[in-house]
């Protein structure tokens, strides 16, 4: 091989690198970030709850691929919580508590985040849970909709919530 045909392969191989490290780049900068405090939107929610929410707040950090996700529920005067931390595009994480095993993970489709939960029984019963995260409103509006398959419960949700200033 020349010099001149080395060289010109050389620089060939570097464009397409950076050219596939831009790309990278700017499709991780396209994703939405949701960080923030949301507070539940009751009239903009579609609930298929047993229970009436009377107030709710989420908390995310979203760092790059990673994402802390916390909410509080007031239902029937009680508050209920919720919390996890998923890397997104990572491995599934396994979780075993007592009387079940929680298999997530979190993963994008386009600019829309994934929440995917299988859990399984002790007594062997599965469950699924996929929540599809998006921003709205120019990012003011946080929105989960959430699908819930179990043995017992099948639901479906649309988790609105607005922005807190």
């Amino acid at each position: 091989m020349s010099k001149r045909t080395w060289l010109k392969n050389t620089a060939c191989i570097i464009s397409i690198f950076v050219l596939t490290l831009a790309v990278g780049v700017s499709s991780a900068a396209d994703k939405p970030n949701f960080s923030g405090t949301w507070t539940f939107n009751p009239q903009k929610s579609k609930l298929q709850s047993r229970f009436p929410i009377t107030a709710g707040t989420f908390v995310i950090d979203h760092q790059g691929p990673r994402f802390h996700f916390s909410r509080v529920f007031v239902m029937s005067g009680k508050e209920d919580s919720f919390s996890y931390d998923l890397t997104a595009g990572g491995p599934e994480e396994v979780t075993t508590n007592p009387g079940r095993t929680l298999y997530s993970r979190l993963y994008w489709e386009g600019d829309v985040l994934i929440y995917s939960v299988r859990i399984v029984l002790k007594d062997g019963r599965e469950a699924t849970n996929i929540v599809r995260y998006s921003l709205g409103d120019e990012g003011r509006t946080f929105v989960a909709e959430e699908s819930f398959r179990g043995p017992v419960l099948k639901y479906d949700n649309l988790w609105v919530a607005d922005k807190k200033a």
